[in-house]
Protein backbone atom coordinates (compact mmCIF):
# COMPACT_ATOMS: atom_id res chain seq x y z
CA UNK A 1 0.00 0.00 0.00
CA UNK A 2 1.63 3.38 -1.09
CA UNK A 3 2.43 5.94 1.79
CA UNK A 4 -0.86 8.21 2.14
CA UNK A 5 0.02 11.66 2.03
CA UNK A 6 -1.00 13.91 5.53
CA UNK A 7 -4.54 15.28 3.60
CA UNK A 8 -5.29 11.99 2.57
CA UNK A 9 -5.01 10.50 6.01
CA UNK A 10 -6.84 13.10 7.24
CA UNK A 11 -9.77 13.06 5.04
CA UNK A 12 -9.61 8.86 5.77
CA UNK A 13 -9.39 9.11 9.56
CA UNK A 14 -12.82 10.99 9.91
CA UNK A 15 -14.53 9.91 6.83
CA UNK A 16 -17.02 7.83 8.82
CA UNK A 17 -18.03 10.90 11.01
CA UNK A 18 -18.44 12.89 8.21
CA UNK A 19 -20.84 10.74 6.74
CA UNK A 20 -22.89 11.20 10.18
CA UNK A 21 -22.33 14.85 10.69
CA UNK A 22 -20.43 16.31 7.34
CA UNK A 23 -17.76 18.18 6.73
CA UNK A 24 -18.72 21.47 8.81
CA UNK A 25 -18.54 19.47 11.97
CA UNK A 26 -14.74 18.45 11.52
CA UNK A 27 -13.83 21.99 10.30
CA UNK A 28 -15.57 23.47 13.56
CA UNK A 29 -13.77 21.09 16.03
CA UNK A 30 -10.37 22.17 14.06
CA UNK A 31 -10.72 25.40 14.81
CA UNK A 32 -11.90 25.17 18.23
CA UNK A 33 -10.10 25.38 21.81
CA UNK A 34 -11.57 23.29 24.11
CA UNK A 35 -10.51 23.16 27.60
CA UNK A 36 -11.12 19.94 29.83
CA UNK A 37 -10.94 20.40 33.62
CA UNK A 38 -10.40 17.60 35.68
CA UNK A 39 -8.83 15.08 33.68
CA UNK A 40 -9.24 11.67 36.24
CA UNK A 41 -11.32 8.44 35.56
CA UNK A 42 -14.38 10.93 33.43
CA UNK A 43 -12.31 13.68 32.36
CA UNK A 44 -9.66 11.33 30.64
CA UNK A 45 -12.02 9.68 28.62
CA UNK A 46 -13.18 13.37 27.56
CA UNK A 47 -10.10 13.64 26.57
CA UNK A 48 -9.41 10.46 24.14
CA UNK A 49 -13.01 10.85 22.43
CA UNK A 50 -11.92 14.86 22.00
CA UNK A 51 -8.87 13.30 20.57
CA UNK A 52 -10.66 11.05 18.34
CA UNK A 53 -13.11 13.37 17.03
CA UNK A 54 -10.26 15.74 16.01
CA UNK A 55 -10.56 18.45 18.17
CA UNK A 56 -8.33 21.48 17.02
CA UNK A 57 -6.40 22.36 20.42
CA UNK A 58 -7.38 21.13 24.16
CA UNK A 59 -6.55 23.04 27.31
CA UNK A 60 -6.14 20.20 30.20
CA UNK A 61 -5.98 21.33 33.83
CA UNK A 62 -5.64 19.61 37.25
CA UNK A 63 -3.81 19.99 39.63
CA UNK A 64 -2.84 15.89 40.97
CA UNK A 65 -0.62 13.52 39.43
CA UNK A 66 -1.25 9.43 39.41
CA UNK A 67 -2.09 7.44 42.10
CA UNK A 68 -2.64 3.35 42.01
CA UNK A 69 -5.86 3.60 42.92
CA UNK A 70 -6.57 5.64 39.86
CA UNK A 71 -5.24 3.24 37.50
CA UNK A 72 -8.79 1.29 37.38
CA UNK A 73 -10.40 4.17 35.31
CA UNK A 74 -7.75 6.66 33.82
CA UNK A 75 -6.96 6.58 30.60
CA UNK A 76 -3.45 6.06 29.22
CA UNK A 77 -2.34 5.98 32.75
CA UNK A 78 0.64 2.81 33.74
CA UNK A 79 1.72 1.51 36.95
CA UNK A 80 4.88 2.98 36.13
CA UNK A 81 2.59 6.50 36.02
CA UNK A 82 1.70 5.43 39.78
CA UNK A 83 4.91 4.62 40.91
CA UNK A 84 6.92 8.04 39.69
CA UNK A 85 3.52 10.57 40.42
CA UNK A 86 3.33 11.68 36.51
CA UNK A 87 1.10 14.41 36.31
CA UNK A 88 -2.44 13.51 35.61
CA UNK A 89 -2.33 16.15 32.71
CA UNK A 90 0.80 15.16 31.82
CA UNK A 91 -1.09 11.69 31.13
CA UNK A 92 -3.78 12.94 28.97
CA UNK A 93 -1.05 15.08 26.88
CA UNK A 94 0.32 11.93 25.96
CA UNK A 95 -2.75 9.82 24.92
CA UNK A 96 -3.75 12.50 23.00
CA UNK A 97 -0.06 12.62 21.23
CA UNK A 98 -1.27 8.86 20.55
CA UNK A 99 -4.62 8.90 18.88
CA UNK A 100 -4.08 12.57 16.95
CA UNK A 101 -1.10 14.09 16.83
CA UNK A 102 -2.92 16.71 15.12
CA UNK A 103 -4.49 17.88 18.26
CA UNK A 104 -2.22 20.44 19.88
CA UNK A 105 -2.10 20.64 24.04
CA UNK A 106 -1.73 22.54 26.79
CA UNK A 107 -1.04 20.50 29.85
CA UNK A 108 -1.71 22.93 33.06
CA UNK A 109 -1.28 21.60 36.44
CA UNK A 110 -3.12 23.58 38.42
CA UNK A 111 -6.55 24.08 40.08
CA UNK A 112 -9.23 26.45 38.81
CA UNK A 113 -9.91 28.05 42.14
CA UNK A 114 -6.17 29.56 41.70
CA UNK A 115 -6.29 32.85 39.92
CA UNK A 116 -3.54 32.03 37.10
CA UNK A 117 -5.33 28.81 36.21
CA UNK A 118 -8.85 30.71 36.14
CA UNK A 119 -7.71 33.24 33.60
CA UNK A 120 -5.68 31.32 31.22
CA UNK A 121 -9.07 29.07 30.76
CA UNK A 122 -10.54 32.36 28.74
CA UNK A 123 -8.91 30.99 25.86
CA UNK A 124 -11.06 28.09 25.55
CA UNK A 125 -14.76 28.36 23.78
CA UNK A 126 -16.02 26.00 25.31
CA UNK A 127 -15.49 24.01 28.76
CA UNK A 128 -15.53 20.77 30.09
CA UNK A 129 -15.99 20.16 33.62
CA UNK A 130 -15.34 16.71 35.14
CA UNK A 131 -14.71 18.13 38.47
CA UNK A 132 -15.46 17.11 41.83
CA UNK A 133 -16.30 19.52 44.89
CA UNK A 134 -18.58 22.92 45.17
CA UNK A 135 -15.25 25.74 44.42
CA UNK A 136 -14.41 24.07 41.18
CA UNK A 137 -18.18 24.13 39.59
CA UNK A 138 -18.80 27.77 41.25
CA UNK A 139 -15.17 28.77 39.31
CA UNK A 140 -16.29 27.47 36.38
CA UNK A 141 -19.34 28.76 36.64
CA UNK A 142 -18.49 32.41 37.01
CA UNK A 143 -15.75 31.58 33.96
CA UNK A 144 -18.45 30.65 31.79
CA UNK A 145 -21.01 33.16 32.71
CA UNK A 146 -18.57 36.44 32.84
CA UNK A 147 -16.97 34.97 29.19
CA UNK A 148 -20.34 33.64 27.57
CA UNK A 149 -18.36 30.52 27.17
CA UNK A 150 -20.62 27.05 26.72
CA UNK A 151 -19.78 25.15 29.66
CA UNK A 152 -20.80 20.79 30.09
CA UNK A 153 -20.78 19.95 33.84
CA UNK A 154 -20.39 16.30 34.04
CA UNK A 155 -21.21 14.30 37.20
CA UNK A 156 -20.72 11.15 38.44
CA UNK A 157 -22.63 9.31 41.70
CA UNK A 158 -21.41 5.79 42.96
CA UNK A 159 -22.67 4.95 46.57
CA UNK A 160 -23.31 1.58 48.32
CA UNK A 161 -27.35 1.97 49.49
CA UNK A 162 -28.18 1.28 53.42
CA UNK A 163 -27.83 -2.62 52.66
CA UNK A 164 -23.72 -1.91 52.63
CA UNK A 165 -21.53 -3.13 49.83
CA UNK A 166 -22.40 -5.58 47.67
CA UNK A 167 -25.63 -4.89 48.17
CA UNK A 168 -27.86 -2.80 45.93
CA UNK A 169 -25.86 0.47 44.26
CA UNK A 170 -26.88 3.79 43.65
CA UNK A 171 -25.36 4.29 40.21
CA UNK A 172 -25.68 7.40 37.50
CA UNK A 173 -25.04 10.81 37.54
CA UNK A 174 -25.54 14.05 35.62
CA UNK A 175 -24.70 16.76 32.50
CA UNK A 176 -25.73 20.25 32.56
CA UNK A 177 -25.24 21.94 28.98
CA UNK A 178 -24.89 25.81 29.87
CA UNK A 179 -24.86 28.11 26.82
CA UNK A 180 -24.16 31.71 26.99
CA UNK A 181 -27.94 32.90 27.07
CA UNK A 182 -29.36 29.80 29.22
CA UNK A 183 -29.31 29.33 32.80
CA UNK A 184 -26.21 28.98 34.72
CA UNK A 185 -24.96 26.10 37.40
CA UNK A 186 -26.54 27.89 40.01
CA UNK A 187 -29.76 28.44 38.39
CA UNK A 188 -29.75 24.31 38.21
CA UNK A 189 -28.75 24.06 41.98
CA UNK A 190 -25.56 22.41 40.67
CA UNK A 191 -23.28 23.52 43.06
CA UNK A 192 -23.82 24.87 46.75
CA UNK A 193 -22.83 28.51 47.66
CA UNK A 194 -23.22 27.99 50.97
CA UNK A 195 -20.01 24.98 50.61
CA UNK A 196 -18.16 26.75 48.20
CA UNK A 197 -16.07 29.17 50.82
CA UNK A 198 -15.95 26.30 53.34
CA UNK A 199 -13.88 24.23 51.30
CA UNK A 200 -11.89 26.94 49.46
CA UNK A 201 -10.09 27.45 53.09
CA UNK A 202 -9.10 24.61 55.32
CA UNK A 203 -8.71 26.64 58.34
CA UNK A 204 -12.67 27.59 57.85
CA UNK A 205 -13.45 24.12 57.23
CA UNK A 206 -11.56 22.80 60.83
CA UNK A 207 -13.20 25.70 62.42
CA UNK A 208 -16.35 24.91 61.34
CA UNK A 209 -15.99 20.96 62.24
CA UNK A 210 -15.04 22.19 65.77
CA UNK A 211 -18.11 24.50 66.22
CA UNK A 212 -20.33 21.16 65.49
CA UNK A 213 -21.30 21.92 61.95
CA UNK A 214 -21.00 19.25 59.35
CA UNK A 215 -18.41 19.60 57.02
CA UNK A 216 -18.21 17.46 54.18
CA UNK A 217 -14.45 16.40 53.22
CA UNK A 218 -14.19 16.87 49.31
CA UNK A 219 -10.77 14.77 48.75
CA UNK A 220 -12.64 11.83 50.65
CA UNK A 221 -11.98 8.59 48.58
CA UNK A 222 -15.36 7.55 46.83
CA UNK A 223 -15.81 4.71 44.66
CA UNK A 224 -15.19 5.17 40.93
CA UNK A 225 -15.93 2.45 37.71
CA UNK A 226 -14.89 3.07 34.46
CA UNK A 227 -17.94 2.03 32.93
CA UNK A 228 -20.12 4.23 34.51
CA UNK A 229 -17.67 6.90 34.06
CA UNK A 230 -17.97 5.61 30.04
CA UNK A 231 -21.51 6.44 30.13
CA UNK A 232 -21.51 9.72 31.17
CA UNK A 233 -18.44 11.00 29.17
CA UNK A 234 -20.46 9.45 25.93
CA UNK A 235 -23.71 12.26 26.63
CA UNK A 236 -21.05 14.76 27.21
CA UNK A 237 -19.23 14.36 23.85
CA UNK A 238 -22.60 13.89 22.09
CA UNK A 239 -24.12 16.99 23.26
CA UNK A 240 -20.64 18.89 22.65
CA UNK A 241 -20.92 17.49 19.19
CA UNK A 242 -24.85 18.96 19.36
CA UNK A 243 -23.26 22.05 19.64
CA UNK A 244 -21.28 22.30 16.81
CA UNK A 245 -23.86 20.66 15.09
CA UNK A 246 -27.12 19.74 15.69
CA UNK A 247 -28.39 16.66 15.27
CA UNK A 248 -31.02 16.33 18.06
CA UNK A 249 -32.96 18.59 20.27
CA UNK A 250 -30.11 20.27 22.78
CA UNK A 251 -30.25 19.29 26.33
CA UNK A 252 -29.97 21.63 29.31
CA UNK A 253 -29.76 18.71 32.05
CA UNK A 254 -29.73 14.74 31.70
CA UNK A 255 -29.84 12.65 34.34
CA UNK A 256 -28.76 9.04 34.44
CA UNK A 257 -29.68 5.82 36.41
CA UNK A 258 -27.26 2.94 35.49
CA UNK A 259 -29.49 0.88 37.76
CA UNK A 260 -33.41 1.53 36.64
CA UNK A 261 -31.29 2.04 33.14
CA UNK A 262 -33.25 5.52 32.28
CA UNK A 263 -31.92 8.68 31.18
CA UNK A 264 -34.28 11.72 31.42
CA UNK A 265 -33.96 14.77 30.21
CA UNK A 266 -35.19 17.97 32.60
CA UNK A 267 -36.39 21.42 31.31
CA UNK A 268 -34.02 24.25 32.77
CA UNK A 269 -34.99 28.47 33.26
CA UNK A 270 -33.07 30.64 34.65
CA UNK A 271 -33.58 32.25 37.56
CA UNK A 272 -34.25 35.85 37.26
CA UNK A 273 -32.31 36.99 40.55
CA UNK A 274 -29.54 34.14 40.21
CA UNK A 275 -26.76 36.28 42.15
CA UNK A 276 -24.52 34.08 39.49
CA UNK A 277 -25.71 35.17 36.49
CA UNK A 278 -28.35 37.52 37.27
CA UNK A 279 -28.78 41.90 37.15
CA UNK A 280 -26.13 41.72 39.24
CA UNK A 281 -23.58 39.07 37.96
CA UNK A 282 -20.40 39.53 36.10
CA UNK A 283 -22.60 37.84 32.91
CA UNK A 284 -20.82 38.80 29.91
CA UNK A 285 -18.91 41.69 31.22
CA UNK A 286 -15.12 39.72 29.76
CA UNK A 287 -11.87 41.10 31.14
CA UNK A 288 -13.80 44.22 32.87
CA UNK A 289 -15.12 42.07 35.50
CA UNK A 290 -12.08 40.90 36.47
CA UNK A 291 -11.25 37.57 38.28
CA UNK A 292 -13.46 36.03 41.41
CA UNK A 293 -11.86 35.88 44.39
CA UNK A 294 -10.72 32.71 45.50
CA UNK A 295 -10.24 33.07 49.49
CA UNK A 296 -13.46 32.43 51.99
CA UNK A 297 -14.69 35.33 53.61
CA UNK A 298 -14.71 35.21 57.46
CA UNK A 299 -18.19 35.65 57.42
CA UNK A 300 -18.63 32.23 55.87
CA UNK A 301 -17.66 30.63 58.84
CA UNK A 302 -21.12 30.52 60.64
CA UNK A 303 -23.90 31.64 57.96
CA UNK A 304 -27.60 32.24 59.29
CA UNK A 305 -29.71 29.66 57.91
CA UNK A 306 -27.15 26.54 58.67
CA UNK A 307 -27.17 24.93 62.59
CA UNK A 308 -24.37 22.83 64.01
CA UNK A 309 -25.44 18.94 63.64
CA UNK A 310 -27.19 17.40 66.64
Amino acid sequence: MPELVLSELTELRYDRQVRAFGPELQDRLARLTIAVVGVGGVGSLVVQGLACLGAGRLLLVDPDTVEPSNLNRLVGATPADAAHGTAKVDVAARAVAAINPATAVSPVRGSVTEAGTWSRLRAAEVIVGAVDGHPARWALNRLAVQYARCYLDIGVDLRPTDEGVGGRLEAGGHLAVLRPHGPCLLCLSGYDPGQVGVELDPALAAARRTAGYRVDDPDAATPSVVFLNQVLAGHALAELVNLLSPWRPPVAYLLVDLVGSTTSVLAAERNADCPACGPCSPRALSDAAGAPEFRAPVTALLPADAAPEA
